[in-house]
């Protein structure tokens, strides 16, 4: 929603003014509503307001009371149980900021143990001059800092950062393989001095020394108990109900990107009858291929269709963007993303800028579904054998023979013996000439092997692990904040249900077996969703590109590609970082694709993340970005 800005002068100088009309102007696109400022000696906030739900109505940010600074982002779903415990007469346009000044002032640093939603803050204590700044449970608002002896800085967007400190850029090269492999520390930024404020996290900045503490991990709660599968499937149901209602503001122009999966149905189906209720229409927004398109790729248009029917209230409005691809308006996109940009960004922006068109406020996506809500279940059978539950394992592989027409064998192969070190070992000797494009990158050797990953080594361990690495770790919170900043530069909100704090918790609780229930896969969801969505979605079993045709989007800038790898002005980039053989070798191999392309056939996806980068880090040097040796 909104933006926060902040800088404490260590050296109790007064913030220069400077600096303060440089950050204004660097942040002006987030003053959707208006902004405004607090400053006095050393310290220094700023607020730049988007306006989409009720309580923000009242909200004039920076506030001061009792010697006490606040300046937040935030979406308070506790509202009701504050306003009680803290005596406070509950009102609709009630801040969210002052619930959570109030609160600080009964808890102090414990507030965060009370508070529930998606919100940054920073409170300013004006006697002690001690900062606490903090990140929601998952990370949806993102906040990033600088920290050196002079200063101390943070803002919801780097370039924020960036404007207001005072010493050189240095590009974090890790940037470099946490957008290949997403294995690098989550906190990092592609600015080597520029850090992110993970989820779950608060920061303190005393006597000039900032602490971060974990303040929330996930875990299992045993809350929830049930017996039967179906009691599990209705509890999520009720909670991804209300996961969208508390992010939902009837009020204002809303909307989903629809592509007609399980996961944006499922939103999108709940939304339909939430707003239906209300006399109010929703609003979709999906990726397609022009009506008379020839080639081989299929795109989600007669399950988009489908769902319109289904819902009613649903405006439609189709994407095409035929005219723009993956090496299109890189540098913008970074420059909202403040990520190195995915191969299919252009279909992103394009859906946004037509949200836009429609006054779009409040736009929610099925995004993140797939992390766990409507997980596959590919490890299911692999983790219970490994536990010893052999009749379990034994009962789920007859499911899957039936559900699938294959025999029993052949599913013990492909959802066992397919996911050992050993099959993986002896597949590498049999397939030792074939290109694994989830490992293989455009990279050179000699940058990749300084940052050794292993895309395999979450293989052996429980699906709730892995997740609770991505919560705790930070890693989701990375998705969140992008898409929450990137919709902010449209003027809307970015609304992500499936990472619900409340849903995290209930998965923790459930039986694994229950994602393969009856030998389906990604079968939690689809029994959840049983008559909310259309049967056509709910028990579909394929599944197509996002966006349909961007390997012909890529083969089309093949000569703009070779003239930009030839460029002398790049060529520090070619010596460093990207291997132009691997590009002129293997530009050959993107061909399009029917469906949905698999891990291992990524080959197109690599070479755009070749020529996108190579085109930022151009960018970043003419921005005076220092390359390190």
């Amino acid at each position: 929603m909104s933006a926060i800005f902040g800088i404490i002068n260590k050296k109790e100088n007064t913030v220069d003014q400077n600096i303060i009309s440089k950050v204004q102007q660097t942040l002006q696109h987030r003053c959707t509503d208006g902004s405004n400022s607090w400053l006095q000696d050393n310290a220094f906030f700023w607020h730049g307001k988007l306006y989409v739900h009720p309580q923000q109505q009242k909200e004039i940010l920076p506030l001061e009371k009792e010697g006490l600074v606040i300046v937040a982002d935030a979406l308070l779903f506790n509202r009701d149980e504050l306003f009680s415990v803290l005596s406070l007469q509950k009102e609709i346009d009630f801040p969210d900021a002052q619930l959570i000044l109030a609160a600080f002032q009964k808890w102090g640093k414990d507030c965060v143990y009370h508070l529930d939603g998606e919100y940054v803050f920073a409170i300013w204590d004006k006697q002690s001059k001690e900062l606490f700044l903090v990140s929601d449970h998952i990370g949806f608002r993102p906040v990033f800092y600088y920290d050196s002896s002079e200063c101390f800085i943070f803002c919801s967007e780097i370039k924020g950062v960036v404007a207001a400190k005072q010493t050189p850029n240095y590009f974090n090269e890790e940037h470099i393989i946490e957008y290949h492999f997403r294995q690098s520390p989550p906190n990092q930024t592609y600015n080597k001095e520029v850090f992110a404020l993970c989820g779950g996290n608060t920061l303190t900045l005393s006597n000039n020394k900032i602490n971060i503490e974990k303040y929330w991990v996930p875990k299992p709660l045993g809350k929830y108990h049930f017996t039967k599968p179906e009691e599990w499937f209705e509890c999520l149901r009720d909670l991804l109900f209300n996961a969208v209602e508390k992010r939902l503001n009837p009020d204002v122009p809303v909307g989903i990107t629809l592509s007609g999966g399980l996961d944006s149905t499922s939103i999108a189906c709940i939304l339909s009858e939430l707003l239906r209720k209300k006399n109010k229409p929703l609003y979709a927004f999906s990726s397609v291929l022009p009506i008379d398109h020839k080639g081989i790729e299929q795109d989600e248009r007669q399950y988009i269709e489908i769902v319109n029917k289904h819902c009613g209230n649903i405006i439609q409005t189709y994407v095409e963007a035929p005219d723009v691809g993956p090496f299109d308006n890189v540098e913008e996109a970074f420059e909202l993303d403040e990520y190195l940009p995915n191969s299919f960004f252009y279909m992103d922006r394009v859906i946004l800028e037509s949200a836009k068109e429609k006054n779009i406020s409040n736009l929610f996506t099925g995004f993140g579904g797939d992390f766990w809500v409507s997980w596959t279940g590919y490890s299911v059978i692999f983790q219970l054998i490994h536990s010893f539950k052999f009749k379990d394992a034994s009962n789920l592989i007859k499911q899957f023979s039936k559900t699938k027409h294959k025999k029993s064998i052949d599913i013990f192969k492909q959802e066992y013996l397919a996911r050992t070190s050993l099959y993986n070992q002896i597949r590498k000797i049999i397939h030792h000439k074939e290109i694994n494009w989830q490992k293989q990158t455009a990279l050179l050797e000699s940058f990749s092997n300084k940052y050794p990953i292993d895309p395999e080594k979450d293989i052996m361990k429980k699906y709730s692990s892995q997740i609770f690495g991505l919560i705790s770790s930070g890693r989701i919170g990375v998705y969140t904040g992008r898409f929450n900043n990137r919709n902010n530069n449209f003027n809307m909100n970015s609304a992500m249900p499936l990472f619900d704090r409340h849903i995290y918790d209930f998965l923790f609780d459930m039986p694994v077996n229950l994602f393969v229930h009856n030998g389906y896969k990604r079968s939690l969801i689809r029994h959840s969703m049983e008559g909310i969505i259309p049967k056509e979605i709910q028990w579909r079993l394929d599944k197509k590109a996002y966006s349909p045709n961007y390997q012909n989007r890529i083969i089309k800038k093949g000569d703009w590609l070779e003239e930009l790898i030839n460029e002398k002005e790049l060529s520090f980039i070619f010596e460093k970082y990207i291997s132009k053989k691997i590009i002129q070798t293997h530009f050959k191999d993107i061909v399009p694709v029917a469906g949905f392309i698999v891990g291992n056939k990524i080959v197109g996806i690599r070479i755009a993340q070749a020529g996108i980068l190579a085109v930022i880090l151009k960018s970043l040097k003419t921005k005076k970005y220092r390359f390190e040796d």
